[in-house]
């Protein structure tokens, strides 16, 4: 009888440590995303009121805003051959879970409809094996997940 309940205490002392591990570690992500996508939102509001009041802005400003730099999206840094900004499977792969959030929000053009969303979006983008490719647009992948054209 002693020993039934040792093992079943063991048993139960490591599934709640399981859980505990995994809640934490997507409690983070959670976080990550949610910090990302708040921050990003007030950075491009930023940016508009800074246009709106100032009034003057050069082509560069506008297409290449400063704090894009902010979240590794320099459109400098993924331009294809046509000179469009258009990042691969490959760079989404180097990518933080940051950087996915901020690209995943400038690609919707919009706040998303809630942290969990967003991370499921980017787990789903995960997923698909031509996130991994370094040909493949990215934006297409996030097509696929986000059910939005761009």
């Amino acid at each position: 009888m002693m020993a039934r309940t040792r093992i079943f205490s063991l048993l139960a002392l490591c599934i709640a440590a399981t859980c505990l591990v995994a809640g934490a570690a997507l409690l983070v992500e959670l976080l990550i995303v949610s910090r990302a996508v708040s921050d990003f939102s007030l950075d491009e509001m930023r940016e508009q009121a800074r246009i709106a009041h100032d009034g003057r802005i050069t082509l560069d400003e506008r297409l290449n805003p400063a704090y894009l730099k902010r979240y590794d999206l320099d459109p400098g840094q993924y331009t294809d051959s046509q000179g469009r900004v258009s990042p691969t499977g490959a760079d989404w792969q180097r990518w933080r879970l940051r950087t996915k959030a901020a690209a995943t929000v400038m690609w919707l053009g919009h706040d998303p409809p809630g942290t969990w969303w967003m991370l499921l979006q980017i787990k789903c983008i995960d997923r698909f094996p031509e996130a991994h490719a370094a040909s493949e647009p990215i934006v297409d992948v996030a097509d696929a997940c986000l059910g939005e054209p761009h």
